[in-house]
């Protein structure tokens, strides 16, 4: 028997905003609220046994900017938690989100939707339910409606799929009076309604972020092996022939293979290592430079060691997405070659002791090599 897709929900919204309540007539599940306050201080996953729908319950967005702060790295931390299950499937990631708004309020808060999209900032595009709780006045749901949809659209990012307004559960204004729970129906099916699309969406946002945690890790690599190639590079040897930089290149080119998971061979590293572009772009760079000198080729040697650990990335990424095949050696090399050629830190660096040829032999190379990059991430 097939296993039935369930919608991962997260459940946002401002402190007392509902949510416990809604979550509590949805998976018949008592959930721990405060009087006026919101109560809830960690994250909690709700199973439904009428709906296959499992709504993960968070803090609520509080006045305090440190109860904000709190909420949204209670998401980011369960997002990083999803993140470590490294086989994907239905049951983990964020599906869709629900967000709560009280209705007896008679306003949207734009603050907390800002708020929002901190929060799920790795989730893109997934589905978006603003909930209109407490709904007790049938009068004042289409003025609630408008002022929702105002507040939603000065937030063109956000995937908003409706506006559902809500009765959670029976509320009861006098003896003979009572409102009875409605939209929950609603707000089930048309969460369900998107569940194929939803899941597309969380297992793209999976992927994508799985590869950023590594493009990050691996970024922290290359920043540490340029750090001792500006230190290694300064020796006084003739550089651009020199082989003094060639075990910190393999050992970064294995590193950043390994973090992306890729199966290397040793012919591959060799290949990379040993090309004569590396070399070739050395020699560029020092003939394009009207001084010469330690200095000099320990910025280079960053430069070139900072290039190679940017295109060794690149080509990692592109056979982790099955775009490069790392069997085929001289099409990667040929790959690697033509971003290290192209990469914004050669220019840079040619450019900076252009313009400051003259100061640049009293500064230490690593303060030139930072001031480079720093240059480059400005221009971007």
């Amino acid at each position: 028997m097939e296993e039935v897709k369930k919608m991962n929900v997260l459940v946002l919204g401002g402190s007392g905003a509902g949510k416990s309540t809604l979550i509590r007539s949805i998976s018949g599940i008592e959930v721990i609220t405060g009087v006026g306050e919101g109560n809830t201080q960690k994250i909690d996953v709700y199973e439904s046994n009428t709906w296959p729908i499992r709504c993960i319950d968070t803090k609520g967005f509080e006045y305090s900017v440190f109860e904000q702060w709190q909420t949204i790295r209670q998401v980011k931390k369960y997002t990083k938690e999803q993140l470590s299950n490294k086989k994907y499937s239905s049951d983990t990631g964020i599906d869709a989100v629900w967000y709560c708004v009280e209705g007896t309020a008679r306003r949207t808060f734009l603050h907390n939707i800002m708020l929002m999209n901190k929060a799920i900032k790795g989730w893109k595009n997934i589905p978006v339910f603003a909930v209109i709780t407490k709904s007790y006045s049938e009068i004042d749901i289409p003025e609630n409606i408008e002022a929702v949809q105002q507040a939603f659209a000065k937030s063109s990012s956000v995937n908003l799929k409706k506006i559902i307004p809500v009765v959670a559960e029976e509320y009861v204004i006098n003896e003979e009076v009572r409102v009875a729970p409605k939209g929950i129906e609603e707000l089930c099916l048309q969460t369900l309604d998107c569940i194929d699309e939803a899941k597309k969406i969380n297992q793209e946002n999976r992927a994508r972020m799985v590869l950023e945690q590594k493009r990050f890790t691996a970024n922290g690599t290359v920043v540490g092996a340029t750090a001792s190639a500006v230190i290694i590079g300064a020796v006084p040897v003739p550089f651009p022939d020199s082989v003094i930089l060639m075990p910190l290149e393999t050992g970064l080119t294995k590193i950043i293979f390994k973090i992306y998971g890729v199966d290397y061979s040793v012919e591959l590293v060799t290949a990379i290592v040993g090309s004569t572009m590396i070399t070739t772009v050395a020699k560029t760079i020092l003939k394009s430079i009207p001084i010469a000198g330690a200095v000099v080729n320990g910025v280079v040697a960053g430069a070139i060691v900072f290039a190679l650990g940017e295109s060794v990335i690149a080509a990692a990424e592109a056979i982790y997405t099955e775009k490069l095949d790392p069997t085929k050696i001289n099409e990667t090399v040929e790959f690697i070659s033509e971003k290290v050629k192209n990469s914004a830190i050669v220019g840079a660096t040619i450019s900076y002791f252009e313009k400051n040829a003259d100061e640049s032999q009293n500064k230490k190379p690593k303060e030139i090599f930072d001031s480079i990059v720093k240059s480059i991430n400005k221009n971007k």
